[in-house]
């Protein structure tokens, strides 16, 4: 389990309500789309993908050479979700790439699909440094921030 360690808001510790870890286990395990930023040549290039969460670890089919290439030589990598009111975002490495038939067939079951590795190439394995997440309220956010969360993975 990742350690809680204090988000900053605006500079400052946050004092709002902390999220709980399992809601942000969840939302990882739940996500339909998983939008990966690399650094490429130039500017960060954000791709959504498809993914699963496993044992604290995402496995990402990124695919784009660009992107893939782009982690070869640098494998800082961030991810977050789709909401931008329910946030989740990941800060991790990609330590490489799985083929493992468990995580495949994990990945075809949430997508009812059949993962060809083969024409698709194995998945990207993203190991975690941290996660900030939090939610807030009113439109857009704009009622602020009513939980947040940061975790430190060792």
């Amino acid at each position: 389990m990742p350690e809680r360690v204090p988000l900053r808001l605006y500079g400052q510790a946050s004092d709002k309500p902390a999220l709980d870890w399992a809601w942000v286990d969840g939302q990882l395990a739940a996500a339909g789309t998983y939008w990966v930023t690399a650094r490429t040549n130039g500017h960060p290039h954000p791709r959504p993908v498809w993914g699963v969460w496993r044992s604290d670890h995402l496995y990402l089919s990124i695919g784009t050479p660009m992107t893939t290439s782009a982690l070869v030589t640098d494998p800082r990598v961030t991810v977050h979700l789709d909401s931008g009111t329910d946030v989740v975002i990941v800060e991790g490495i990609r330590t490489g790439t799985s083929a493992d038939a468990d995580v495949i067939a994990d990945y075809d079951r949430k997508y009812d699909w059949r993962y060809d590795v083969g024409a698709y190439g194995p998945l990207s394995c993203v190991v975690p440094e941290r996660v900030l997440a939090w939610r807030t309220s009113g439109f857009a956010g704009r009622d602020s921030f009513q939980q947040t969360g940061r975790w430190r993975f060792t």
